[in-house]
């Protein structure tokens, strides 16, 4: 009898150096026994040192690649990441298809600061794209970038984006101080802190990318929400300790099979809550 094969799509740009965007998603997709599709939506030349060009692809050819895919490769699910000028169609195409669980990493900037959505990109991706989510994972920059909050502790910040209309928000802690990362997870129902030490490496071009792919893996396989992004957590940590330091910069991460090692497991620093988020 055979064993039905989960299938994960990312909707992101092209990364040349294969550390990050689609290149990473598809390589934690299939650590995590995935099979993986995808839809471009900006080819770029990057290396470890960063991004040296984009060039935007088409909106009728993101339309194509989605209408290519979802009667032959339907998702069980969608996870984006830099969207840039295709926010509206891909908001149209998520609409479209309204019980696909989806997850997005909202990539505002490029790693040299340069910003990615137009104001009216931005607030489409507020009113449209962030709705339709299951789970937003922005980092800290981008959390201030979206509400308008540029004082806000993570708890404010994580409110806020629930009531933009989020059904839930992971705040990715690695853009903060100290020798711990925190990250936030906040729903309806659940909000606890994952904590584990810094770990020192200058291997962490694509963490995002591989933080948000490896959540949606988790969750294709059967895991709650707040079991997903705790083993991608874990996942990233695994790979941050094992990245060999490739090229001249900020180099990728080995993209390891997940194992379920005790010592990267973060510490889960829980207050479950009723009645919404207080």
């Amino acid at each position: 009898m055979s064993v039905k094969q989960h299938i994960a799509w990312t909707i992101a740009g092209s990364d040349s150096g294969g550390g990050a965007g689609i290149q990473a998603d598809l390589q934690v997709f299939r650590a995590f026994g995935l099979h993986g599709c995808s839809i471009t939506t900006a080819i770029t030349a990057q290396n470890t040192q960063g991004v040296q060009s984009v060039e935007p692809v088409t909106n009728p050819l993101i339309q194509a690649q989605w209408n290519s895919l979802i009667n032959d490769l339907p998702p069980t699910i969608i996870k984006s990441g830099m969207l840039a000028y295709a926010v509206e169609t891909v908001a149209d195409l998520l609409a479209s298809h309204p019980t696909i669980p989806y997850i997005c990493d909202p990539v505002l900037r490029s790693s040299s600061g340069t910003a990615l959505l137009s104001e009216a990109a931005l607030s489409i991706l507020q009113k449209r794209i962030i709705p339709r989510a299951m789970l937003l994972i922005p980092n800290l920059p981008e959390a201030r970038e979206l509400t308008g909050l540029p004082n806000a502790s993570p708890q404010e910040l994580a409110n806020a984006l629930l009531e933009i209309g989020a059904q839930a928000v992971l705040l990715k802690g690695g853009h903060t101080d100290g020798n711990h990362c925190c990250d936030l997870f906040m729903d309806a129902s659940h909000r606890f802190l994952m904590e584990s030490p810094r770990i020192s490496t200058h291997a962490t071009h694509g963490t995002g990318c591989v933080f948000a792919s490896a959540t949606a893996a988790a969750f294709a396989r059967g895991e709650s929400l707040p079991q997903a992004v705790q083993t991608a957590k874990t996942y990233l940590n695994q790979n941050l300790k094992q990245a060999r330091g490739l090229g001249a910069g900020k180099g990728p991460l080995p993209f390891l099979s997940p194992c379920n090692a005790e010592l990267d497991q973060p510490n889960i620093i829980e207050n479950s809550f009723n009645n919404g988020v207080k």
